[in-house]
């Protein structure tokens, strides 16, 4: 059975640009005490942009944490009291120049809740128009439509571990099969 915990203490430890990091002292329900850290984050969306019915559009950039450029979706974090779907269009324009009649939304779901509070919403673009990438100014990034099976033979490869990415593609493949059906 879950317990609900009552939090004893909390304080800050670090505050950043992109995220704090807390320490919690917290009880359980059965009276167990233990200390908790909380990487806090404002949250991002992820964009699933697929301008043609087999392709998908990907971005690759550095990723100084992981030591490589890795592919992704296009992707980005919410400004202070953002919208999540208009900061999914502006994301969008700015990493890869398309832009999109609208975005629809799939769902959402936290990065990795065994210690931070990051939550990602998934969006679809619709209606896509090309344009000029406007990355901000810390980014270098490097755009490329893929077809979707060659996407996913880098994911069965191991050369797409980003998890926003391979959760997208997953709903790209089952999505096309669908249609198929």
């Amino acid at each position: 059975m879950l317990t609900v915990v009552k939090v004893l203490d909390s304080r800050r430890v670090y505050e950043g640009k992109i995220i704090n990091l807390r320490v919690d002292d917290v009880e359980f329900g059965d009276g167990h005490r233990s200390r908790v850290e909380v990487v806090e984050h404002r949250g991002g969306v992820a964009i699933i942009a697929a301008p043609q019915r087999a392709t998908v559009v990907l971005v690759r950039q550095y990723r100084h944490s992981t030591g490589r450029a890795v592919w992704e979706v296009p992707a980005g974090k919410i400004d202070p009291g953002e919208d999540p779907a208009a900061c999914a269009k502006r994301e969008l324009e700015e990493e890869t120049g398309y832009r999109c009649a609208g975005v629809r939304k799939l769902w959402s779901f936290f990065t990795s809740p065994g210690f931070c509070n990051e939550l990602l919403h998934l969006f679809v673009a619709e209606e896509l128009t090309a344009g000029v990438a406007r990355p901000e100014g810390d980014e270098v990034l490097e755009v490329k439509e893929f077809d979707v099976a060659e996407a996913w033979a880098m994911l069965e490869r191991d050369e797409l571990p980003d998890a926003k990415t391979q959760i997208a593609l997953s709903w790209l493949v089952a999505a096309q099969q669908m249609q198929k059906s």
